[in-house]
């Protein structure tokens, strides 16, 4: 009789640490996720500011401006950079009949 207690007793021992270490994994990996995808989202947050920064650069070549309103509305950018683009696009056959057609 004892020792059908004490083989009941480390089997539930057993199935709390498997439950316990089950449960530690699990939250560990649903952390893991949030972090990647905090990641995810603050480097498209980097890469939209970048475009963002090129679009509105003056010093950049239109062709580089254009390049990157498009990769920018593509990735999701909108508003006033969005519209500053579209109208980058106007200006973009004026510049190709400046330079000979190129």
């Amino acid at each position: 009789m004892a020792d059908k207690m004490l083989l009941f007793a480390s089997l539930l021992t057993a199935l709390g640490v498997i439950i316990a270490t089950a449960v530690k994994v699990y939250k560990f990996i649903r952390k893991w996720e949030k972090w990647v995808e905090e990641q995810s989202e603050h480097a498209l947050d980097n890469y939209l500011s970048i475009k963002r920064l090129t679009i509105m650069s003056r010093e950049m070549p239109l062709s580089e401006r254009i390049a990157a309103g498009e990769k920018y509305i593509k990735y999701g950018g909108n508003g006033e950079v969005k519209h500053k683009y579209e109208e980058l696009l106007t200006f973009l056959p004026n510049e190709k009949n400046d330079n000979g057609g190129i």
